[in-house]
């Protein structure tokens, strides 16, 4: 059996893929805690804490309330805290923007908050967040990794039959396996709502009486759900501050051979490319992701290229979906053609997203980005009630804003 077959193996055994022991009932799983951390908050003058991951972190709440906790705690330490969450994505982007919005501030502290929209795909789970986990720890052995389990309307049925959800089983696996400590935070939320203390997904105008609301719409809490939230995280620090320091210990093998411990993300300028391309620096509607994206470049010309030559096995691009956008043509090394639609239901609207081709054979590979002329009967997509402006769907653009892989780009002069 592979390394991973075997620890998938243990975590059946073990009750992470059925239901909940008494263990699992526990909102923290310290294992090694955070040793440095806690002795970086009680020696420096500074300590950055940086928070990977979805809308709920990127959100004005569980962020925010723990770093104005963290303040007054420790009063007489300063800090710095980075917040690299990206509404809509999981892991699996996280681990390609991991050195641009976190390590390159040398965090002391990271917090990794994925479980809500990192799916069940065990692979691309485990690939990702391991990758997470040996990015941050070969940048800097001491920092510390928390992981964050928040929870959404769809888990709540398994959660009540004490089933926990695949991304959390899946991110266990590595947790234990790395001694990284877990914080569940929907324990304290299923706990209230079994109490009857407490509405899942409440409704705007509704009065519930005493009752905490958690969420107006299945996902993202309000802000006494936030406070719920956090008021786990504190509890669990509290406890893991009087946790006698372990020995400490080397990095150890991965789990998965695939593991993306290595990704780069580039600019699309760096690459060969057509003349055709324009800087979209100049369009108001997007400008609000142009820090994230710099070099963002369109086109609406099909003959416009861009050809990237790497080696490596997974390779992906930034880009934008918004009323403009539609197909990208992609062609792999000569031989496979992939066509991938850029647009969705809520096209109407501009918006930060990613795609990746499914994963190539170690080694080197060219891959040219085209716009696709296959017509896409984009008012039938949208969702009728955000579709607006039926002339804005109109033009046909291809987005490139950057260039993903695990791997390294070659032969780029």
């Amino acid at each position: 059996m592979t390394r991973v077959l075997l620890f998938c193996a243990l975590a059946a055994l073990t009750g992470w893929y059925g239901k909940h022991t008494a263990d699992n009932n526990t909102a923290l799983h310290a294992r090694q805690g955070l040793p440095h951390f806690f002795q970086k908050l009680h020696s420096s003058d500074t300590v950055v804490i940086a928070y990977l991951g979805g809308s709920i972190t990127g959100a004005q709440g569980y962020r925010v309330q723990t770093e104005q906790w963290f303040r007054q705690q420790y009063p007489r330490t300063r800090f710095k805290t980075i917040n690299a969450g990206v509404g809509g994505t999981g892991s699996d982007l996280g681990v390609f923007r991991l050195q641009e919005d976190v390590l390159q501030y040398n965090p002391d502290l990271v917090f990794v908050e994925f479980a809500v929209n990192d799916g069940s795909d065990s692979l691309k789970i485990g690939n990702a967040m391991e990758g997470i986990v040996r990015q941050i720890k070969q940048h800097n052995a001491g920092t510390g990794i928390c992981f964050l389990y928040t929870i959404s309307a769809p888990m709540v049925k398994k959660l009540q039959q004490g089933i926990q959800p695949p991304s959390v089983r899946f991110t266990e696996i590595i947790a234990a396996h790395y001694g990284l400590p877990s914080i569940n935070l929907g324990v304290d939320v299923m706990a209230q709502l079994e109490k009857g203390t407490l509405v899942f997904h409440g409704q705007k105008g509704t009065d519930y009486g005493n009752k905490t609301v958690f969420t107006n719409d299945g996902v993202h809490p309000g802000t006494a759900g936030h406070q719920l939230y956090t008021a786990t995280i504190t509890r669990a620090f509290r406890e893991m501050e009087h946790m006698k320091a372990p020995a400490k210990s080397k990095l150890p093998l991965p789990l998965y051979a695939g593991n993306f411990s290595q990704t780069g993300t580039y600019s699309p300028r760096i690459f060969p490319h057509t003349g055709g391309w324009k800087s979209a620096a100049h369009m108001q509607e997007i400008s609000g992701w142009l820090k994230a994206m710099p070099d963002l470049m369109y086109t609406d010309n099909p003959n416009d290229s861009l050809t990237v030559r790497f080696k490596g096995t997974v390779i992906g691009a930034q880009d934008i979906i918004g009323p403009p956008s539609a197909r990208v043509l992609i062609r792999v090394d000569g031989k496979q053609t992939i066509s991938k639609l850029r647009f969705d239901q809520h096209g109407s609207w501009y918006r930060r997203s990613f795609y990746f081709l499914d994963p190539l054979p170690e080694g080197v590979h060219t891959v040219v980005f085209k716009l696709d002329t296959t017509p896409v009967n984009k008012t039938k997509i949208v969702i009728p009630a955000e579709l607006g402006d039926t002339a804005k769907y109109r033009p046909s653009y291809l987005y490139i804003g950057k260039i993903m892989m695990a791997g390294k780009p070659i032969n780029n002069e």
